[in-house]
């Protein structure tokens, strides 16, 4: 009875003229809750990876010490 009711509203909005916009509608609406649900499952993975492996950079640490001399011109100092 379900189904024999679904094809009845069907047929009559076919027959309206805004079957196409329903459709429209609703397929926006189930790309917006698969993108969402996409979002939230990534966010997710990223969340447990970084409980798991720690939040550690990516970049090489180099041990030792390093200097930085910034030579400046003479009339651009400020401790003359």
């Amino acid at each position: 009875m379900g189904l024999l009711l679904l094809l009845i509203v069907i047929v009559l909005l076919a027959a309206v003229g805004v079957l196409g916009f329903v459709l429209k509608v609703a397929a926006g609406v189930a790309l917006g809750l698969f993108l969402g649900v996409l979002l939230i499952s990534v966010l997710f993975m990223w969340r447990v990876r970084r409980f798991l492996y720690g939040s550690r950079s990516r970049w090489r640490r180099v041990r030792g010490s390093s200097r930085i001399d910034v030579l400046e011109p003479r009339h651009r100092s400020t401790f003359d």
